[in-house]
């Protein structure tokens, strides 16, 4: 491992970045913290671990994410960068397209870029883009629509994915 030697008297000598031990969160901006706290803890089935005015933090699929209103920038237009993204299942990956329609929330097609992995995307009520991942095993993502390497090119709108209004099913389902 490279390090910084601070054993050498005089000046450090700096040979190389320390290996970094783990990921520990995202951060999103906010419209409106109360409304992200229902879309991430109901929609996205995220356990709140820190809820205060301007800022929340949620653990989801392993991660933290957090959602803060106070000094924050928002996304552009067609823009894709930057999102989240989060590994599913291809079945998780169809009823989780399922359950974003049932609560109002426009999502991209399932698309790919080789042929085996399946991609879809969506956007939370502020405007962040979420991907959703299947590495393999959707039956059919050879025939899906394809994207180039990197982005979404004319594969989809992204823009068509924002919304103002959406709703928790009142059966939950």
């Amino acid at each position: 491992m490279k390090y910084r030697d601070r054993n050498s008297g005089g000046a450090s000598k700096v040979t190389g970045p320390p290996k970094l031990t783990s990921f520990d969160h995202a951060s999103m901006p906010s419209h409106d913290v109360a409304e992200s706290i229902r879309f991430y803890g109901s929609v996205l089935g995220g356990e709140l671990v820190v809820k205060e005015d301007q800022f929340a933090l949620f653990k989801i699929a392993g991660t933290r994410i957090g959602i803060g209103s106070s000094g924050t920038t928002f996304m552009t237009e067609n823009a894709e960068y930057p999102h989240i993204a989060f590994n599913i299942g291809p079945d998780a990956l169809v009823r989780m397209k399922d359950w974003l329609t049932a609560c109002g929330v426009p999502t991209s097609n399932f698309w790919t870029r080789k042929g085996i992995e399946t991609l879809m995307f969506f956007r939370d009520p502020s405007g962040n883009v979420i991907e959703l991942f299947c590495d393999s095993g959707y039956d059919g993502a050879a025939d899906l629509p394809r994207g180039p390497a990197r982005g979404h090119g004319i594969t989809l709108d992204i823009d068509e994915l924002r919304y103002t209004h959406w709703h928790i099913p009142a059966d939950g389902s």
